[in-house]
């Protein structure tokens, strides 16, 4: 095997990471993925202590013809780099680094314990683990989530417009046949001519969804929902908020059937909110800056036997009000309105977490860990491999 440099990641926000998927880009000319050896990896990613981490190769996200995607996953403490060392699984492959080639051999049983399985049938890929599957549709839709056999969904996850949906087409697709994520890319337009783009991904460590809906261009005043009918269920649903430190609430069909949380953004200065149900206003604050704002961007929701932690991933630049709206039915809808014409691509990312059977002081994860991820970084060898 030949050395092709270093991965190295920084976790820099003081939160410890357990099996954390995470990814990084290199040039397409340092490794193909269809390079095998033997029907093996395209490449072997090695820890100090020369162990062997799964490890997945794909074309690039955004240039697949120019860059490789990998995928894996580490455990971090807080505050703590850890280097990496990828290798190539064909002696041939690229000639030799300064660290030289590995004395240790490729070992088959660095494979996931509980891989993705995931095949595609009528259009739509069944993504499967022992506790954890979903559905969906090459266009990006979201069509079914279910761990431990319970349904998470009662209708489709989707994304509108000013009340209009896009039409999409799958444009790529990275699903049936990879262990660790899987992922689906789709484009098309809006009736009034907008372009639009749908990225939904999974992956094989977290019960997690990711989506990102991106539009080429946005008018003052737009509104993109997203729309999530969960099977979420109880006579009284609690939830929280990222906003204020934390804040707590409950869901009563017959007392409270809803709960708002309300944003306005700005591009400098500190960001207010308020939480409010119904017509009645509970909670008021601000966000003094940038950080504090992405740290408070998640919420929870919590029935039953089941449990949904959202992170909002990303939030365009132009966007002056975000809104999510959460009712005792176990619908969630997060609403972002536009303030100003923008003739560049505005991305909307969120983060889907879902779990069974966690007490609602503590449902599901803490999405920090979502908004805040690790600092992934390549260095080629000096070889120029």
């Amino acid at each position: 095997m030949s050395f092709l440099g270093h991965v190295r990641i920084r976790e820099t926000h003081g939160i410890r990471r357990f099996l954390y998927p995470v990814s990084v880009e290199i040039p397409a000319t340092i490794l193909d993925p269809a390079d095998c050896h033997d029907g093996g990896p395209a490449a072997v990613l090695i820890t100090p202590d020369d162990r062997q981490i799964p490890l997945q190769v794909t074309p690039g996200a955004v240039n697949p013809d120019q860059d490789r995607r990998l995928d894996f996953a580490v455990s971090l403490s807080p505050f703590e780099e850890l280097e990496l060392k990828l290798f190539s699984a064909r002696p041939e492959f690229a000639p030799l680094g300064k660290e030289g080639r590995g004395d240790f051999t490729i070992d088959a049983s660095a494979a996931l314990d509980d891989p993705l399985r995931t095949v595609e049938e009528e259009r739509r890929f069944r993504c499967s683990q022992r506790r954890f599957s979903t559905e969906f549709d090459r266009s990006g839709t979201l069509h079914e989530v279910e761990y431990d056999s319970e349904q998470h969904l009662r209708a489709p996850a989707t994304f509108s417009r000013n009340g209009r949906r896009a039409l999409l087409e799958g444009v790529s697709a990275f699903a049936a046949g990879f262990p660790l994520s899987a992922r689906v890319s789709a484009a098309g337009q809006y009736p009034d001519g907008c372009r639009a783009q749908t990225l939904l991904e999974t992956t094989a460590y977290k019960s997690w969804v990711m989506l990102t809906h991106s539009l080429s261009q946005t008018q003052p005043d737009d509104e993109l929902v997203f729309n999530l009918p969960t099977t979420i269920s109880s006579s009284v649903i609690t939830c929280d908020f990222g906003v204020g430190g934390g804040i707590y609430g409950s869901l009563n069909v017959e007392t409270r059937p809803e709960i708002t949380w309300h944003s306005r953004l700005s591009r400098s200065g500190p960001v207010s909110w308020s939480i409010a149900s119904g017509e009645r206003t509970d909670y008021i604050g601000e966000a003094q800056t940038t950080e504090e704002c992405l740290r408070q961007r998640w919420f929870h929701l919590v029935g039953g036997r089941k449990a949904l932690a959202v992170a909002v991933t990303q939030v365009p630049a132009g966007c002056r009000e975000m809104k999510v709206t959460l009712n005792a039915n176990g619908d969630v809808t997060v609403a972002f309105r536009m303030g100003e014409a923008a003739f560049e691509a505005a991305a909307f990312g969120l983060c889907c977490h879902f779990l069974n059977n966690i007490p609602a002081i503590a449902a599901a994860t803490n999405p920090q860990s979502i908004l805040l991820p690790p600092v992934v970084s390549w260095t080629a060898s000096d070889s120029g491999a």
